[in-house]
């Protein structure tokens, strides 16, 4: 029963979590300046660069440079593979 457990029950369970469209990532809230206008942008932090941050903009759905960024929340939610 133990070894059931161990090799079918624990990665199965594993690997539906992992695909359940809950992520821990670093979410921020920067300064986004796109030439003729800055506003304020929720980012995916992707990395760190200078003094602010490169991430993936939630709002405009491309990657931006952000300053100025503060910390919003590490856990994102998206739709879970089975319903996409």
């Amino acid at each position: 029963m133990a070894l059931t457990l161990s090799v079918v029950v624990l990665p199965l369970l594993g690997v539906v979590s992992a695909l359940d469209g809950q992520a821990w990532t670093s979410v921020v809230r920067c300064e986004v300046s796109d030439g003729a206008r800055t506003r304020v942008a929720r980012l995916i932090e992707l990395q760190r660069q200078g003094n602010g941050v490169v991430g993936w903009n939630l709002d405009q759905g491309e990657v931006s440079n952000g300053v100025g960024c503060t910390g919003v929340e590490s856990r994102t939610v998206r739709a879970p593979w089975w319903r996409a």
